[in-house]
């Protein structure tokens, strides 16, 4: 072995560099950067010579301060966790019990209480309480509840529930994800109040903290910053502010900084940009001790920072959806790699409907997979060493701080929020992204790039479905205790709402909008679909290739996947030679929009005269070229060509408009 590395010695960074400079003909290297949405340049290649002012690193071993290793030594084990909706509590029961008889050791179940209603799982009573969990050991697994603004009532339950069977509730283990910095995000309101909300959020964190140590009151929710579009510098910076809003207000309420640390976890969401989300846990950790450990926790412990990574749902798509199975591999191992200690993988149809047992299980087996085939869960910290990971992982620890001391600055998250600072910033981040993807430098496969035109309507019926929440004759309103809340609800014929705040309050800040970022090309092509289901024909485009062969091919195969994106029929007509042959080919056609597919050397002496001679006979036609022959539009345009689509086109203006030309109503299809 020692000879073998003896033939192989080592390559300066100055050899790497002039080999890269001779392969770009003179250019300079840094002309190779990368600057992702997070802002900082990332470098082409990485030696050990970029290590040297990572203070980071500093022998640190898995389990040891900062973390940036993972919180616990040994091994990866996470936990496979499994999100569950369902219509009724018994239906949700079924698949929990699939769930953990087929893998999964983590058990999310959504019922979301939010504006008078609740989301997913109709979660009403301690009978739905006892239905759900049937047969499930609340001992042995980790049962969570997406539960908003319910969060303390749904813990009453599950309390009842557990007194009901006889469990030990010390030894409970999971969480009621109380969320209401989250909340407020998302709504610009706090449930009852905001000194209720953090006055409720004590009295939640207390009782738990006493009576079920294992069991999680808080969550400092990332997830609302992903899905609206934020890059991962500001979904770290802002949750991580969300986590210090909680320190400060509950601290303020006599709480110990050891208390609160034990009962809160932090949530993120995984996107399909591998290393960079494997950083970002990574700094995630890394800087949540660093801030920890100002407050001077008496337990060494309470500077770990718990993690629990989702796969991204803003990047799920509603058209070829299996292409989804392959985005949560791909954030699974990013989440499993970057050490989240639970993991979920979305279902692969979660962004259009209620995912069944068949979705459910791929995205089961996609974790059991990695832990059972591909052994990521038998190595801790599988990217420590890595110049480019470790690199990013400094680099996002670095601007995240940057931008966290911001939010702080201005006096925490909920200031910043009402100031619209954070709003601001993810608007600025979520512009970028949108333009990108509509000028299709950001690829959906399958639905701005690559589409599937002969896939079928998809079944779109909601991802959650939505339920009351019912009051009884008492509504909700303050609780001093959790114990009063179990009174509550041990009453004959009382519901959750009698022990949820009976209102909010007013809009203190503009919120996030949460989005997917494929739904502007869903839209065009689900107007598609209803105009040809209301006039019984798919709008067509017809694709006239002339001249070049190779430029002729490569400019039908774009215009091909141009107008699919939009669920236009295309229509590939003969090559042709002359402008006359191609012209009457058109014509025979019958189609409204003709794409010329040429060089843009030949251009301005075919498309004139094909103009003349299809306008003549047919003057509603439309007029494309294919392409983007600068110096020759203004004349081409001139000559009767209406319209350019290239690589540099906003495809979403351009096929609304082709729309519009065709008939359909400009209100946009979006059902997702």
């Amino acid at each position: 072995m020692k000879k073998l590395f003896e033939e192989f010695p080592p390559v300066p960074p100055p050899d790497w560099e002039r080999e890269i400079a001779r392969d770009l003909k003179g250019k300079d290297v840094s002309t190779l950067d990368w600057r992702p949405y997070e802002g900082f340049a990332v470098k082409p290649f990485y030696t050990a010579d970029d290590m040297d002012d990572l203070e980071y690193l500093a022998d640190a071993l898995p389990g040891e301060f900062p973390y940036v290793r993972g919180v616990e030594g040994g091994r990866n084990p996470w936990r496979i966790d499994e999100r569950i909706t369902a219509p009724t509590p018994a239906e949700a029961n079924g698949l929990a019990r699939e769930a953990i008889a087929n893998g999964a050791d983590s058990l999310t179940f959504v019922c979301e209480v939010r504006d008078g209603a609740i989301y997913g799982i109709p979660l009403r009573t301690a009978s739905d309480m006892s239905k759900l969990l049937k047969e499930i050991p609340l001992e042995g697994t980790a049962v969570n509840f997406r539960a908003g603004d319910g969060a303390a009532a749904v813990l009453a339950l599950l309390l009842i529930e557990a007194e009901k069977r006889g469990a030990d509730v010390s030894k409970l283990a999971g969480s009621v994800e109380a969320d209401p910095v989250g909340r407020f995000a998302l709504t610009g309101r706090f449930p009852g109040g905001e000194d209720e909300s953090f006055r409720g959020l004590g009295v939640l964190t207390s009782y738990a903290a006493e009576h079920a140590p294992s069991f999680k009151a808080i969550l400092a929710g990332g997830g609302v910053f992903h899905d609206s579009g934020a890059s991962a510098i500001e979904e770290l910076a802002f949750t991580l502010a969300s986590g210090v809003e909680y320190m400060s207000r509950l601290t303020s309420g006599g709480l110990s900084p050891d208390t609160i640390a034990a009962q809160m976890k932090f949530s993120f969401s995984v996107g399909s940009n591998y290393f960079m989300e494997i950083a970002k846990l990574r700094a995630a950790r890394l800087l949540w001790a660093e801030i920890m450990d100002r407050y001077e926790p008496a337990h060494e412990e309470s500077k770990k920072m718990k993690i629990e990574a989702r796969t991204s749902s803003w990047n799920k798509t509603v058209f070829d959806p299996y292409v989804n199975l392959l985005r949560g591999t791909v954030e699974a191992m990013a989440a499993s790699i970057g050490g989240g200690e639970a993991v979920s993988v979305l279902p692969l149809d979660s962004a259009y409907k209620q995912p069944g047992e068949f979705t459910l299980r791929m995205a089961r087996n996609t974790q059991l997979i990695l832990k059972h085939e591909s052994y990521l869960d038998r190595v801790k910290d599988p990217a420590s060493g890595s110049y480019y990971i470790e690199k990013l992982t400094d680099s996002i620890a670095g601007a995240s701080l940057e931008l966290f001391l911001e939010v702080e600055k201005q006096g925490g998250f909920v200031a910043a929020f009402k100031n619209g600072f954070i709003q601001d910033r993810i608007s600025k981040t979520r512009a970028e992204r949108d333009a990108r993807i509509a000028a299709r430098a950001d690829v959906f496969v399958g639905v701005n790039q690559y589409p599937n035109t002969t896939e079928k309507e998809p079944d779109i019926t909601g991802p959650v479905s939505e339920a009351a929440l019912k009051r009884g004759k008492k509504p909700g309103g303050p609780f001093s205790s959790v114990a009063e809340l179990k009174e509550r609800l041990s009453q004959k014929g009382a519901t959750l709402g009698d022990a949820v705040p009976a209102g909010d309050s007013e809009p203190a800040a503009t919120p996030l909008t949460p989005y997917r970022g494929a739904a502007a090309f869903e839209s065009l092509r689900l107007k598609t679909i209803e105009y040809a289901k209301k006039t019984g024909e798919t709008p067509a485009v017809y694709l006239l290739p002339v001249g070049s062969v190779s430029m002729r091919n490569a400019r039908a195969a774009f215009s091909a996947n141009f107008f699919g994106c939009a669920g236009f029929s295309v229509v590939e007509g003969e090559p042709h030679e002359t402008a006359q042959s191609s012209a009457e080919d058109a014509l025979r056609s019958g189609v409204k929009i003709i794409v010329i597919c040429s060089s843009d050397a030949e251009y301005p002496e075919v498309a004139p005269e094909i103009c003349e001679l299809v306008k003549k006979e047919k003057p509603g036609a439309c007029i494309v070229v294919a392409g983007n022959p600068r110096e020759h539009i203004d004349e081409l345009r001139a000559a009767g060509v209406d319209d350019f689509i290239h690589a540099r086109s906003n495809a979403v203006k351009a096929l609304e408009k082709f729309q519009r030309l065709l008939g359909m109503d400009s209100e946009r299809g979006d059902r997702s």
